[in-house]
């Protein structure tokens, strides 16, 4: 049996070696089957607006150029219907509690974690998953 808890998921962060170890780390530990990862948030936006293989969790970072974390989960959005059942975890090295609320209020976003992505924050997210099959979106970080 896998004990994988989604199939796919996206990390979008504009660091490289943040990406290398965030992804090693969620493959190493079996949460996602496939991890794909960006480096614009733009980008990001284009392949979740054509793709149909949705992943089912996004850890997006918050400070990045170009365009944040922040503008991407506005225009994320106003993306199609299908894509409302994603889940976004924060993932960022912002410790700003202005940061935290503001995330939190957007309605895909069920985490906001400091990095790097730790073994605890990893099966808190893992623990979601396993207690919401259903997709319902539920805060873990109030």
């Amino acid at each position: 049996m896998d004990s994988t808890k989604v199939r796919l998921a996206v990390l979008i962060d504009d660091n490289d070696i943040d990406l290398f170890v965030q992804k090693r780390f969620i493959e190493i530990n079996r949460f996602a089957g496939q991890v794909i990862t960006f480096r614009s948030p733009l980008e990001a936006l284009d392949y979740l607006s054509r793709e149909k293989d949705l992943p089912e969790i996004i850890f997006l970072d918050l400070n990045m150029p170009v365009m944040d974390g922040f503008e991407f989960l506005e225009r994320f959005e106003t993306l199609p219907q299908q894509t409302q059942l994603i889940k976004i975890v924060v993932l960022t090295s912002s410790s700003s509690g202005a940061d935290r609320e503001r995330a939190i209020r957007f309605s895909n976003v069920i985490d906001f974690i400091s990095k790097p992505l730790g073994a605890n924050s990893l099966e808190r997210v893992k623990a979601y998953f396993e207690t919401n099959p259903d997709k319902e979106t539920v805060k873990i970080v109030k």
